[in-house]
């Protein structure tokens, strides 16, 4: 067991996996928090990721599905439990047999390519020990340089709470069901979670994950998600009228049901970005979209973006300040990750061009000017700031500077 200031309770090793009953014998306590992994030749990133966890977890688990590299040596290394299981192209079943081979109280459950933000953890232990609790959301950064947004990933080890649905697994409405019986809360965590893989080049993930969309869809047809993620691989596969299809089905799912989810927007935001190759009406889109989720970051930006190519420079302008303003006051919508540029420099260049194309070259160079600011290797904008000077100093009569 991992060394960990984190609390424990008596258990007994009779109702252990039967794997791990050896080793109870040996202590008669249970851990508090259990880490569980899923792997297949993280060697590149698992290291780093067990290293995060070591203040974190009394005990690592880790079901391998096949790693050639030396992940599962790295695992050992760190003093990780490894169970090996042949991929069956069921990501439910791998995680389903950790959360069976975890001794813990509460289970955080964590990718490779992820770590633990150190300084998140101090309140850790009193979260835990809330009794009133079953699960808890945490912030998860995608990638640097973006906002986080909230994923559940902690929650009581129950034998009834696990996770369903052979592609994007859900713990959700199993943790739901238990929170119901147990009139237990779902809360908010102060942990954070940094991801910091990358895409890189999708083929091989779309390949693994086209086939397993369409399993699921096949068993359940109405998940918004799935239809998203499966139009997104046929854009990347350059086949846009099956892209198209599945962002309109999704689209139809979400005009059909009475309460509204989070990813219901995603079939919005996929054919308003992608509507000169999909042949759609943006335009009615965008205003369908925004009535739905006024509050979206992501919508607003497109909604700002249009004003300025139609000619609205001022209404643009002040779309375009009030996404710098949400920045300021980290007003973010946490559904979902946000590049921090759309909140500073890529505001800033925009309304630069508003201001210049209305021939304030005074407020155009001084938001050239915060552009460069935030990214002083972009040439582009000392010379556009440049010039904004050399059209102010024309237009006043002054003689330009040598």
């Amino acid at each position: 067991m991992l060394n960990s200031p984190l609390e424990r309770s008596p258990v007994s090793h009779r109702s252990l996996p039967a794997e791990f009953q050896g080793a109870a014998e040996k202590s008669v306590d249970r851990p508090l928090l259990t880490a569980s992994l899923i792997v297949r030749n993280e060697e590149e990133f698992l290291a780093g990721c067990l290293d995060s966890l070591r203040s974190v977890a009394d005990e690592i688990v880790i079901v391998d599905t096949g790693s050639t590299d030396r992940s599962k040596e790295i695992a050992e290394s760190a003093g990780a439990r490894i169970c090996d299981l042949k991929w069956t192209g069921d990501f439910s079943e791998a995680r389903n047999r950790a959360l069976d081979l975890s001794t813990g109280q509460w289970i955080l459950y964590i990718d490779a390519d992820e770590r633990v933000r150190s300084d998140s953890v101090s309140n850790l232990r009193a979260e835990l020990s809330d009794p009133s609790q079953v699960g808890y959301e945490l912030l998860l950064h995608p990638r640097p340089g973006h906002t986080a947004y909230w994923v559940l990933r902690l929650f009581r080890n129950d034998p009834s709470v696990r996770f369903r649905g052979i592609i994007h697994e859900n713990i959700w409405p199993a943790l739901n069901e238990y929170s119901a019986r147990t009139a237990g809360r779902i809360g908010r965590s102060a942990l954070v979670l940094d991801h910091e893989g990358y895409e890189g080049d999708r083929e091989a993930k779309n390949k693994r994950n086209l086939p397993l969309l369409v399993r699921s869809l096949r068993q359940d047809p109405g998940h918004v998600y799935s239809w998203c993620h499966l139009a997104t691989i046929h854009m990347d596969m350059k086949a846009p009228e099956p892209a198209r299809q599945a962002w309109l089905t999704a689209l139809d799912l979400v005009r059909s049901r009475e309460a509204q989810a989070p990813e219901d927007i995603l079939p919005y935001l996929g054919l308003i970005r992608n509507g000169a190759d999909l042949g759609c009406d943006t335009d009615s889109l965008l205003a369908e979209a925004l009535s739905r989720f006024p509050s979206s970051i992501q919508l607003q930006w497109l909604r700002a973006r249009k004003l300025m190519d139609d000619g609205h420079f001022e209404d643009a302008i002040a779309a375009f300040l009030r996404i710098v303003e949400r920045g300021e006051t980290r007003d973010y919508d946490q559904i979902m990750a946000h590049n921090s540029k759309l909140f500073g420099v890529f505001a800033y260049d925009c309304i630069a061009t508003c201001h210049f194309r209305l021939g304030r070259y005074s407020e155009s160079r001084h938001y050239y000017d915060l552009a460069a600011r935030h990214e002083p290797d972009r040439t582009e904008y000392r010379v556009k700031r440049a010039l904004c000077e050399r059209l102010e100093r024309q237009r006043s009569g002054s003689p330009a500077s040598a």
